[in-house]
């Protein structure tokens, strides 16, 4: 009887356990967009023959089979290699209710050494917490220095309507980034989508009331 009880509680704690870690990472019913930057005519930064545009789309569209997993509708601003203005991408986001916005860049430098992470916020109250998690969980993974977070007057974060942030990854004129983006395997590119997911998934787990978005 004994050894029946012990085997029932086990039973019970694992499914508190299984049941705890859904609700944690459960993002059914959330609408998160995704902008990956630049795009078209717009290189961003280069290095070689690697675009900055070529990158953001990849991790982007990376990004959002993560989060299609977890129940999440989730919007891209560009799904091509096209032109899209700053207005085409906040009104992208308006326009579907998106409870969370996340634009995808590379930074760029003519030192070839440097390289970090960094987060661009517009509006403080309404994307500053959303930033600093975001921002928490990639420059806690990915190995690069950590090149916190700071105001950016950027149209797509100012006239968006949810949180929003500007996710500066890591720095495509890097030689080790270089390397690792265009080794063919992708790693990289699913580490850093990776490493954007958690974040994501962090924010949703307990976002501040005030910019709580039903």
């Amino acid at each position: 009887m004994k050894k029946f009880l012990t085997a029932i509680f086990t039973s019970l704690l694992t499914l508190l356990f299984v049941t705890s870690v859904f609700a944690q990472t459960n993002l059914s019913g959330k609408v998160i967009v995704l902008d990956p930057g630049h795009g078209g005519s717009d290189t961003g930064a280069v290095n070689g023959t690697l675009y900055e545009k070529t990158v953001t789309l990849d991790i982007a569209n990376r990004l959002k089979t993560l989060l299609e997993a977890e129940g999440a509708t989730v919007y891209l601003t560009r799904d091509c290699d096209c032109d899209k203005s700053n207005n085409d991408r906040y009104t992208l986001a308006n326009s579907v209710g998106g409870n969370a916005l996340v634009s995808i860049h590379l930074n760029g430098s003519t030192n070839s050494n440097k390289d970090g992470a960094q987060g661009l916020w517009g509006k403080k109250n309404k994307d500053q917490a959303f930033t600093k998690i975001v921002h928490q969980a990639l420059a806690g993974s990915l190995g690069v220095p950590d090149l916190g977070i700071t105001n950016f007057a950027s149209g797509v974060l100012l006239k968006s309507n949810m949180p929003a942030t500007i996710a500066e990854t890591v720095f495509i004129t890097n030689t080790n980034e270089y390397n690792l983006l265009t080794d063919g395997t992708g790693n990289r590119q699913q580490q850093i989508a990776q490493s954007l997911y958690q974040g994501i998934i962090n924010w949703f787990s307990n976002p501040p009331p005030s910019t709580r978005r039903p």
